[in-house]
């Protein structure tokens, strides 16, 4: 159906406003948003028992873009329970029947680490994780949610999916790979994984000689030079297999990011060693903050406690403390193994507290209930502030800029990204029909100049009323006519993240003085009528002026029964 404006104005300005439409196809389905000139933040706020706050206001909220204090410019609170509240509010098109509101889809991509972890306690840690996953998912599945199911090993893999039973039988599919042993290549001398990096990347001697000692003791004498040869080649093999999961999730966050919707990345791990990855990591968080995807990760070893020194199977056993060199030695052993051994948990746990943080999630650790720990990650939170700013001042250079959200108050904790990616000059200059196209796949706001979106129900679908304060664009002067061109893409998303109907159109407008301060004082209208079956949707409503390359860019998730 062609786009249709008031018939008041079609009769009296017939030779001042030219419509056209054609249906919207997009370059390509995968096209991404990579620029904004508003940066928008999710934010959650929450307690010290992890309970999301309600009632802020935006002057609660204070953000600082690299030390810098910037002004609100839009605010939005969406509550799962009352619905979406919003302080920045537009006079929008008569009301129209507004369909039952919904969540905008989610996409939620479970990782589960089934290659890193101790030899026993992978298996039954893994089957832990097996158990939490499958309740969580049987809790967490709405009509807007999609959860798909990825390994380190690359096996099982289930696309983002609804079906409960496909998900449940990959859950289950599920099966450890263990690709390095914890007592390293040999059992003597034992070189663990974590040795093998104190050893052949940390260069501490103290490891050496706890290494030799152990083995000494389990009658498998060896020389400092051997324990170092024998270090670095684990070391080496511990880094594949440690950069191996690194490039799944990385891929993990690649097909998140084509998503169109909110996009979740959940990992759950033992913790692997990355000490000396940290450009690939940071590569990774590049990656999700330019996709908009949120990491959160949870330690599915919970509250580990290994056994002292001394106590385990492995360590020294009747060995001959006849002499003070023998006991002496004994003692730097065990105070090298009981200093050791917290920051060797701390150390596997830094991979998945680096991934959290840097992309504004979450990590879950030191607490057995894997259960909760899902669910804490998992489900949305009831309250989420949407704030965006304008970065005035800021170089197109495509670089990375710090944020911090805190609040006015600090009494509670505010969950945010930490950091955004400027505009780039090549993205600034790129043509109209690529930046449609990658608004239309996002889920953010840009409000550069005000548009009024309602929506009510028609046999075949939904008919969309777009009203346009044209007050607040700059006009070209030609002759006796202000000239401007505005061009209206509007789609309609289904679950799986693809278009289901969408129409673009453009109205040319030359008008006289009259009809623009007419115009101006009323605003103008466009209706368009997209022809869908009955489901949920997420309405996206992409507008461009022609003059300045202004956008208004909204997101409306819709029900249509």
């Amino acid at each position: 159906m062609m786009w249709a404006f008031a018939a008041a104005l079609l009769l009296q300005a017939q030779d001042e406003v030219r419509v056209s439409s054609h249906a919207y196809v997009p370059q390509s389905p995968y096209t991404l948003r990579v620029d904004t000139k508003l940066v928008e933040i999710a934010a959650v706020v929450r307690d010290g028992h992890g309970k999301a706050i309600a009632g802020l206001t935006k002057d609660d909220f204070r953000i600082l873009d690299d030390g810098k204090t910037r002004l609100i410019d839009h605010f939005v609170v969406e509550n799962t329970l009352d619905g979406a509240l919003n302080d920045h509010n537009f006079a929008a098109a008569p009301e129209a029947g507004p369909a039952s509101a919904v969540r905008p889809p989610r996409f939620l991509a479970l990782f589960i680490d089934d290659v890193n972890g101790k030899d026993g306690s992978l298996a039954a840690g893994l089957k832990q994780t097996q158990v939490a996953a499958e309740k969580f998912v049987k809790e967490a599945l709405k009509p807007d949610i999609r959860i798909g199911i990825f390994t380190a090993s690359g096996t099982p893999t289930l696309d983002f999916t609804s079906d409960e039973v496909k998900l449940s039988g990959a859950i289950a599919a599920l099966k450890a790979h263990v690709k390095m042993r914890e007592e390293g290549l040999t059992s003597c001398p034992r070189i663990t994984p974590y040795l093998a990096y104190k050893i052949a990347y940390d260069h501490d001697r103290s490891a050496i000689s706890a290494v030799i000692f152990e083995s000494g003791s389990r009658s498998c004498p060896v020389t400092a030079a051997a324990v170092v040869t024998q270090a670095e080649e684990t070391w080496r093999r511990v880094k594949e297999i440690s950069t191996d999961t690194l490039n799944s999730i990385g891929r993990v966050v690649d097909h998140l990011g084509a998503m169109s919707g909110r996009r979740e990345l959940l990992v759950a791990s033992s913790g692997f060693l990355t000490v000396s990855m940290q450009d690939q990591k940071d590569k990774i968080i590049d990656q999700a903050l330019r996709a908009g995807v949120v990491i959160s990760a949870l330690d599915s070893k919970g509250i580990y406690s290994e056994p002292l020194a001394g106590t385990r199977p492995q360590d020294a056993q009747g060995y001959d403390l006849s002499t003070g060199r023998a006991v002496a030695a004994f003692q730097k052993w065990m105070t090298f193994e009981t200093v050791e051994m917290p920051l060797r948990l701390q150390t596997l746990n830094e991979s998945l507290a680096d991934l959290a943080e840097g992309t504004g999630g979450m990590f879950y650790h030191n607490n057995n209930d894997l259960a909760a720990g899902f669910r804490e990650l998992g489900d949305s939170p009831q309250i989420t502030y949407r704030i965006s700013f304008r970065p005035d001042g800021v170089a197109p250079d495509g670089g990375y800029h710090k944020l911090k959200v805190s609040l006015v108050h600090a009494k509670y904790s505010v969950q945010a990204r930490p950091g955004y990616f400027a505009p780039n000059e090549k993205a600034a200059a790129e043509s109209l029909q690529s930046k449609i196209d990658r608004e239309i796949l996002a889920d953010d706001t840009v409000a550069e100049f005000p548009v009024g979106i309602a929506v009510q129900r028609e046999k075949t679908g939904l008919a969309v009323i777009v009203k346009v304060d044209i007050s607040k664009l700059r006009f070209v002067k030609n002759g006796e006519r202000q000239m401007q061109k505005i061009v209206f893409t509007t789609a309609l998303i289904d679950g799986q993240g693809k278009i289901a109907a969408a129409k673009e159109g453009q109205m040319d407008l030359a008008l006289t003085e009259a009809t623009y301060k007419r115009l101006a004082a009323s605003g103008v209208n466009a209706i368009v009528s997209l022809a869908v079956p009955p489901g949920t949707y997420q309405l996206r409503q992409v507008t461009e002026e022609a003059v300045d390359g202004k956008m208004a860019c909204s997101t409306h998730p819709i029900e249509i029964k």
